[in-house]
């Protein structure tokens, strides 16, 4: 997505920075998963791997869409590969008046324009090397 300025340039894209939150072993049947959640001011991304072969397991990485009502959201599982769709968070403006629950809308095919801005997105991270590899590995169309 190519953000424009007033005078009709390319405006400079702000990349938003990923802070780790934690990394854990996931309290679950196996304990052997362990969860790494990054999140930005308008992004989260969550990465789960194997706590004792390293194997990657499945990621989710969501940021803001270009309102406030959707978020892009793209996620890759093993045995799946990369989903691409938009989160409707639940906060707009409709008949009933009311927050209701998010839920993901999946694209019919996958969303080339969403798995670059997700690409751009973990390029720019601070995820740890070998994670951050793992995921853009997996980020192809």
């Amino acid at each position: 997505m190519q953000i424009w300025g007033n005078d009709g340039s390319p405006a400079p894209v702000q990349s938003p920075v990923l802070t780790k939150i934690e990394s854990r072993v996931v309290r679950q049947p196996d304990t052997r998963v362990r969860r790494a959640w990054y999140q930005s001011a308008t992004a989260d991304v969550i990465l789960l791997h194997d706590a004792e072969t390293g194997e990657f397991l499945s990621f989710e990485i969501d940021w803001e869409g270009r309102s406030s009502v959707q978020r892009s959201y793209v996620t890759w599982a093993r045995g799946i590969g990369v989903r691409s769709g938009q989160v409707d968070t639940g906060e707009g403006e409709g008949a009933l008046q009311y927050k209701a629950a998010p839920v993901v809308a999946w694209d019919f095919k996958l969303n080339p324009s969403l798995v670059t801005e997700a690409r751009r997105l973990i390029e720019r991270s601070c995820i740890e090397e070998g994670l951050r590899e793992s995921v853009l590995k997996r980020l192809v169309v």
